[in-house]
């Protein structure tokens, strides 16, 4: 996002947070997203949302005639407020709803002590997508989005929290130009957030041992002064070693990295 963009993201992360003072995070979450689904579905609609030329009294027309009797009144002025609001691109506006969607569901399960167990499930099913390709070609389909929500159901009933079903579902129906197990890592940092940490995707050759993973997140949580949780990816291709991403920042310590790096050396 430009910087524009990031601003009001942040302010509609505001309104969120007010919002959730006398609203349960689930009924805004089934808002918010509601509304996300719809955006999703109509470039047209979607464009004049986010178009500055608009007139917010003429946005707010449009949204209060689609959304006033389907979505509570909370979760409908925060996309009234939000449409209000400067936006460099289209989708940009639509992002801004998901993250604040997210949040509300990483809000309600925190509420009940659950936020851990939606993180976990939520990186489980990711790498399932990420391992099963039949799984995966079956979700980037060009099935209808209801067809993909009841492929979730069929996958998680009594499996996953109502939470993880939900973000699951909504990845699943609208990944916006994303793979599926994409989205669900987005997500991901949005639950992270919420109890201020931050995701390393941590690349290794073979998998680790329960107490590898313990003395990493340890290590790498002493390092960034902040708790840390990890997603772990297995590559044979790495070599050995590990590599870690922690938003922008990458560190490579794999035989692989280390051969490429010694090749350009030499080839300079």
């Amino acid at each position: 996002m430009l910087q524009s963009s990031r601003n009001s993201l942040a302010r509609t992360l505001q309104d969120l947070e007010a919002a959730l003072g006398s609203q349960s995070g689930t009924a805004l979450a089934d808002g918010l997203l509601g509304i996300v689904s719809v955006l999703a579905e109509n470039s047209r609609l979607r464009r004049a949302m986010a178009d500055s030329a608009i007139e917010p009294e003429r946005k707010r027309g449009v949204l209060q005639a689609l959304f006033a009797d389907s979505v509570d009144a909370r979760s409908l002025e925060i996309a009234l407020d939000a449409a209000a609001r400067h936006w460099a691109r289209a989708q940009d506006y639509v992002t801004a709803l998901e993250v604040a969607g997210v949040t509300a569901v990483a809000a309600g399960a925190q509420s009940d002590g659950r936020l851990g167990e939606v993180e976990e499930e939520l990186f489980r099913f990711s790498r399932l997508l990420e391992s099963d390709h039949e799984l995966g070609w079956a979700f980037s389909s060009p099935a209808p989005a209801e067809s993909k929500r009841a492929l979730v159901g069929d996958l998680l009933d009594a499996k996953a929290s109502a939470d993880t079903v939900r973000l699951v579902s909504q990845a699943a129906a609208h990944p916006r130009g994303m793979r599926v197990s994409e989205t669900l890592d987005t997500y991901s940092e949005v639950l992270a957030a919420r109890q201020r940490r931050s995701v390393a995707e941590v690349t290794v050759a073979q998998p680790m041992s329960p107490e590898q993973q313990e003395r990493l997140t340890a290590a790498l949580s002493a390092s960034y002064g902040r708790e840390l949780v990890l997603n772990v990816h297995v590559d044979p291709e790495v070599v050995g070693g590990v590599r870690v991403q922690v938003g922008d920042e990458v560190m490579n310590s794999t035989i692989s990295d280390r051969l490429a790096d010694a090749r350009r050396r030499l080839a300079g």
